[in-house]
């Protein structure tokens, strides 16, 4: 067990490239123009592309964040993220929980 620390764990090479991916729990429903509205517990990036796993549907998605607002649901804030769907698929059977957010 002597040294079990004393060496180099990580190492971040200079000029690395990549892509970072982060799972996150989110509530969507479709607006009535066919873009999306997700809640979330972090703020959106605008412009960033997204992956949307639709676990029902098993299928994933992928949608632009147009907006990103904080809300107040049941005491806690959370985000209300606008999204635009950059994808051609349509989404067959949509929730009948829509609102719509303008």
């Amino acid at each position: 067990m002597l040294g079990r620390r004393s060496h180099t764990r990580v190492t971040i090479t200079e000029g690395a490239e990549g892509v970072l991916r982060l799972a996150r729990a989110v509530g969507v429903s479709e607006r009535a123009d066919g873009e999306w509205i997700a809640t979330s517990r972090e703020a959106g990036v605008l412009g960033e592309t997204v992956a949307i796993a639709l676990l029902d549907e098993g299928r994933t998605l992928s949608a632009q964040i147009v907006e990103s607002k904080p809300i107040v649901t049941d005491g806690a804030v959370r985000h209300r993220l606008w999204l635009r769907r950059v994808d051609s698929d349509r989404l067959v059977g949509a929730s009948s929980s829509k609102r719509d957010w303008r």
